[in-house]
Parts: structure tokens; sequence; C-alpha cells
């Protein structure tokens, strides 16, 4: 076999995984190749995990993310500093994920005042396109929960489809309006955190706040299940009527 043959058999075999219109084609003939194939499997079959809406939210796997940003808008290029998840079952904790990222342009200072991430402690920080690759597979175990988590899911549509053409559909719970629901208005995570009087002493960092949203959904879960709410379709049947 030639090495011509070669390289479109394995070109075939990505475009058949679903590789991004536009990839490099430098991607389709080294040794990276390999892993973006091995990060594209994994993606693909958490995309084909299947979450019952009359699921248990007890059984239910949900997977508590922040991202730490250099502003709020990657369409105007900001970019991703830090990335944390926790994997939770029932409120308990399963598995952890952090990184940092490095990004393309200089950290702002006043984003290094806010965050404590300096230009130093992202040197050796892999850079965005690489971190996807063990992130989105990690996320991608259940139901994705954050306070005012439309804030991160934009960075994350933006990223996925700017590297790699793909679309995030996965499902997602705000807990924003979740506490509202159960307790009342608490516009911002400090005011929900200071309600319930959970800590944070490493605020503003990505897994720091991870850490303090997992005690508070774990609360909430609680007080989800004395309202009679008790699966992933009377949840947001509850939060639709809210």
């Amino acid at each position: 076999m030639n090495d011509r043959h070669r390289f479109w058999q394995r070109a075939l075999r990505l475009l058949a995984l679903g590789v991004p219109r536009g990839a490099s084609p430098a991607l389709l003939g080294n040794d990276q190749s390999l892993q973006h194939e091995s990060w594209l499997r994994s993606l693909q079959k958490e995309k084909d995990r299947f979450i019952d809406w009359h699921d248990r939210l007890a059984d239910i796997p949900f997977v508590i993310i922040d991202m730490e940003t250099t502003g709020f808008s990657p369409q105007q290029g900001d970019e991703i500093l830090a990335m944390a998840a926790a994997k939770t079952v029932n409120g308990l904790v399963t598995g952890t994920y952090m990184t940092l990222v490095k990004p393309e342009k200089p950290i702002p200072e006043h984003i290094s005042d806010l965050t404590g991430i300096e230009a130093k402690d992202v040197v050796f920080a892999p850079p965005l396109a690489e971190a996807l690759r063990t992130f989105v597979p990690f996320i991608s175990a259940g139901v994705l929960v954050g306070y005012h988590i439309g804030h991160d899911l934009s960075f994350l549509r933006h990223v996925l489809w700017r590297h790699y053409r793909q679309k995030w559909s996965w499902r997602f719970v705000d807990m924003q309006p979740i506490v509202s629901l159960v307790r009342h208005p608490c516009p911002t995570l400090d005011d929900a955190l200071a309600c319930y009087g959970i800590d944070c002493p490493r605020r503003h960092t990505a897994d720091g706040d991870v850490e303090a949203m997992v005690k508070l959904w774990a609360i909430l879960l609680g007080e989800l299940r004395e309202l009679g709410i008790e699966t992933l379709h009377d949840l947001y049947a509850a939060l639709s009527r809210h």
C-alpha cells in the first residue's frame, strides 16, 4: 500500500467519524490524527448517550462546570483561561477535571486581578484546541449544570464550532432559576452562596467555583425533592411555569 493510498484511507475514516470541514490536511497525515480520531470517537459515543425525561434526578449524572474567561463575548475575541468540572450523582462527586488554558492574546490586567491567573501561570498550559479533547468527553457524561450557565455554553459552542465544526446539543440546567424556584431570586452566585451559607474561599477560580456549586447543587436536589420535583421532566415543567 503506497503513501497516497494510506493517506486517503485515513482521510475517509476520519470523515466518516465527522471530522470538521476545513480541518488542517496536516492533521490527517501525522501522529496527531490518531489523537483527534480518538477524541471524535469519544465525543460521538457520549453524544449518543440518552437520558430519559422520566429518570429520577437522584439517578441522573449531572456535570457542574465553570470557566474563567477574559470577557463575555467569544465572538468579539474573548478567550477561555480555565475550565473545571465535577461529575456528580445525587449530589456526590464521582470525578473532577481542571485545566488552565494558554490564550492566544495577553491576559488583561483586570482579569488577572479578578481570577488570579497571570501570564506566568499559563506558559505551559495547553492551548484551547488541545484542552477541549479531554474537557469535552469529560463533561459529556451527563446533564450540564452551572450558575448562569449560558455564559459557559456560549464559549463552549463558539470554540467547538471554531476548532472542530462541532455543534453542542447536550441537555443543561441553570442553577439560578432553580434557586429562584425553591427559595427566592438570587441574581448572582455570590447571592446564592450567601443565602445558603456556603463559603467559597477561591471565588472566581474555575475549580473553586465548581467546588462551591457542588455543595449548592446537593442542597438544591434535597429542596427539589421536598417540593415533589423528582424527575428531569418534573424539573423542566416546574421551571417553565415559574
